[in-house]
């Protein structure tokens, strides 16, 4: 799982628009494993950038040889499900900034939120904001 969150770090660096990354879900509450995906929210000014069907270069930012398994649409997101030759499958759910609206926070992205959240990148305070918005509701 360290090594997924290097790769977001990277995705970061190798993707002009990128606002904020964040851990979701079981790896982001400390309860994930051997069975458990790895949950990333993305957000980037850029989202159909990301969402493209030619857009998959960026995918082998998280392993040499990565299957697209699943594409979802959650409303504000915008799901890749990516599935390595480790069998380790990553969740690269996609959006705009306004997914950490905060006044008021979206029922979707708080409930995300509540259920485990550790922010890896967030210069603009977008994941950090909607943290304490939901933390206040």
């Amino acid at each position: 799982m360290i090594d997924v969150i290097a790769a977001a770090q990277l995705l970061r660096k190798a993707v002009p628009g990128i606002q904020a990354i964040a851990l979701v879900g079981s790896w982001a509450r400390a309860a994930g494993g051997p069975e458990s995906d790895v949950d990333l929210v993305v957000l980037t000014s850029e989202p159909d950038a990301l969402l493209a069907d030619d857009a998959t270069s960026w995918f082998r930012i998280f392993g040499a040889d990565v299957e697209l398994i699943r594409c979802a649409d959650f409303g504000l997101l915008q799901e890749r499900r990516l599935r390595r030759s480790d069998g380790l499958v990553v969740e690269v759910a996609i959006g705009a900034p306004d997914w950490a609206a905060t006044d008021p926070p979206d029922a979707g992205s708080a409930r995300v939120v509540r259920d485990g959240m550790r922010i890896l990148f967030d210069p603009e305070q977008l994941l950090s904001g909607i943290a304490k918005a939901t933390e206040a509701s």
